[in-house]
C-alpha cells in the first residue's frame, strides 16, 4: 500500500532518519496506554483518541510516531500493524498483546494490562538503579576529595617542607610518589585508561563477553540474588500478562524468553520451550534447568494442574518484586556502614598524610 501523506520536516524528519536515537520514556508509554484504554472504553474512535493524546505528549519523537500510527490507521492498517513499524517504542510484547486484543475485541482491557506491566517493570528497574547509584555517588565523591588533596593541597606543602629539611612521614612520601608518577605519566595513563575502557566495552558487546558478563553477574554476592529475582520476575510477569490477554503459551514463550535478558536464562528457557513442544508440560522442564527456586516450580506446577497458570505466574512475580525490594533495602543498609568505613579510611589516610608533615615542620622551625 502506498501512502499519499506528505512528509513532514522538523522532529518528524529527524525521527524518521534516526529513530533509535530518540527513545521514548516508559512513563510516556504508560500514560499513553492508560489514556488510550480510557478513550476506547467510552467509545472514542481510536484515530481521534490518538490525535488527542498526540497533542498532550511532550516527546517530539513520540508525537512523530503517533502521527505515523494515525496515518497508517487512516490507510486501513490495523493498530497492531501500525505500531509494529516503531519497535523502538512499542516492543514485541506490546505488539503481540495488541494483536491478540484485536482478535478478542477487548483492546481497552489489554492496554490497561500492558500499562500495569510496564509500570511494574519500570519500578523494578528504578529500584535496581537506585541500589547502584548510591555507592557510585559516594565513591565518586571520595575520589574527588582525595584527588583534590593530592593534586592541589599536598604539592603546596612539599617545597616548604624541603626548605626546612623536615622529615616527611611514610604516608606523605607514598602520596607524593603517587602524585609524581601520575604527573610524569599522565598522558600514557589517560590513553591506557581509554584503550582499556574501549576494549572492555567491545568485549562486552561481543557474544563471549556478553555470556561472561551474564554468568558473572548472577554469581555476585548479594547483587547476584537481586539480579536473579529481577530476571525471574520479568519472565513470569511477561508470561502472565500475555496469558491473561488470551495469547496461547506456545506463542508467548519467545517474547517471555527475550524479556529475561540474561544469556544463561535465555538458553535454559529455550530448552524449556523445546521440551514443551515435545509435550513435556511446563513445570518439569522448568525445574530441569536448575535456574528457578523450588517455590517458583511448586507454584507453576499448581497453576498448571489447576488451569490457573496466569494467576500463579502473577503471584510469583508479585512475590519476587516484594522480595527484590526487601533485598535492595537490606543491601543499601549493609553498604552504608561499609562505604562510610572505606571512604573514611581513604580520606583519612590522605588527610593524615597532609597533616602529619605540619608537626614535623613545626619541630623544624623551633
Amino acid at each position: 500500500m502506498v501512502s499519499l501523506r506528505p512528509d513532514r520536516g522538523g522532529w518528524h524528519a529527524i525521527y524518521r532518519e534516526l529513530p533509535t536515537f530518540f527513545a521514548v520514556g516508559a512513563s510516556d508509554l504508560i500514560l499513553f496506554s492508560r489514556q488510550l484504554a480510557t478513550f476506547l472504553k467510552v467509545g472514542v474512535p481510536i484515530t481521534d483518541a490518538i490525535r488527542l493524546l498526540r497533542s498532550g505528549t511532550r516527546s517530539g519523537a513520540f508525537k512523530s510516531a503517533l502521527d505515523d500510527v494515525n496515518g497508517d490507521l487512516d490507510d486501513g492498517e490495523s493498530f497492531s500493524v501500525a505500531i509494529s513499524h516503531h519497535p523502538n517504542i512499542f516492543n514485541e510484547l506490546y505488539v503481540d498483546m495488541v494483536r491478540a486484543a484485536e482478535y478478542s475485541g477487548n483492546l481497552d482491557k489489554v492496554l490497561l494490562q500492558v500499562a500495569t506491566y510496564l509500570q511494574r517493570q519500570d519500578t523494578a528497574m528504578k529500584k535496581l538503579r537506585s541500589a547502584m547509584i548510591y555507592p557510585a555517588i559516594i565513591l565518586t565523591l571520595a575520589f574527588v576529595v582525595c584527588a583534590v588533596l593530592i593534586v592541589f593541597v599536598l604539592p603546596n606543602f612539599v617545597s616548604l617542607f624541603r626548605e626546612f629539611h623536615a622529615d616527611l612521614p611514610l604516608p606523605t612520601r607514598v602520596l607524593i610518589a603517587a602524585g609524581a608518577f601520575a604527573q610524569a605519566w599522565r598522558v600514557q595513563i589517560v590513553i591506557g585508561a581509554a584503550v582499556l575502557g574501549v576494549a572492555v566495552f567491545l568485549f562486552l558487546q561481543s557474544r563471549p563477553g556478553r555470556v561472561a558478563w551474564d554468568h558473572t553477574l548472577i554469581r555476585l554476592p548479594v547483587i547476584g540474588t537481586i539480579v536473579v529475582f529481577a530476571i525471574i520476575e520479568r519472565f513470569t510477569r511477561t508470561l502472565s500478562t500475555m496469558l491473561r490477554a488470551g495469547i496461547p503459551i506456545s506463542q508467548t514463550f519467545d517474547v517471555a524468553i527475550a524479556s529475561a535478558g540474561n544469556v544463561r536464562y535465555r538458553r535454559g528457557l529455550e530448552s524449556v520451550r523445546n521440551r514443551m513442544s515435545s509435550g513435556d508440560g511446563f513445570s518439569e522442564p522448568l525445574a530441569a534447568t536448575g535456574l528457578f527456586p523450588p517455590m517458583v516450580i511448586r507454584m507453576v506446577r499448581v497453576g498448571e494442574e489447576t488451569g490457573t497458570l496466569d494467576q500463579s505466574l502473577e503471584q510469583i512475580a508479585d512475590f519476587l518484586a516484594e522480595e527484590m525490594d526487601y533485598k535492595v533495602r537490606n543491601m543499601i543498609a549493609l553498604m552504608e556502614p561499609s562505604l562510610v568505613i572505606a571512604v573514611g579510611g581513604a580520606v583519612g589516610f590522605v588527610a593524615v598524610s597532609v597533616i602529619l608533615p605540619m608537626y614535623g615542620l613545626l619541630r623544624a622551625v623551633h
